[in-house]
């Protein structure tokens, strides 16, 4: 099963705080909001997380990687310019009908 974190905004509304740290890597307790999702994710069974990213792709991608460390596989998707909320989705190939 696979599932899909949209991770691509800027999180204008948690300024200043998101204008060095991409929202999905703030820390909720001592953790990055996106680990605890993904650790989340792969207790639940899940075994393929793509993210689709915008703002500061780079630093997310440096941090998370490639799901090795979970034992699962991580695809990063880079949208060049904003493609609306889930617009990111058309670009997800070998996508299932049913996803999280």
């Amino acid at each position: 099963m696979s599932a899909v974190i949209l991770a691509g905004g800027k999180g204008t509304r948690l300024k200043p705080f998101t204008m060095t740290i991409p929202k999905p890597l703030l820390p909720l307790g001592d953790m990055p909001i996106l680990e605890i999702v993904i650790e989340q994710l792969v207790a639940a069974g899940i075994s393929r997380i793509v993210l689709t990213l915008g703002h500061m792709a780079p630093l997310l991608i440096a941090c998370i990687g490639n799901g090795e460390r979970w034992g699962i596989k991580i695809e990063s998707i880079l949208e060049e310019e904003p493609l609306g909320t889930a617009g990111s989705l058309r670009a997800i190939e070998n996508l299932e009908d049913n996803f999280w």
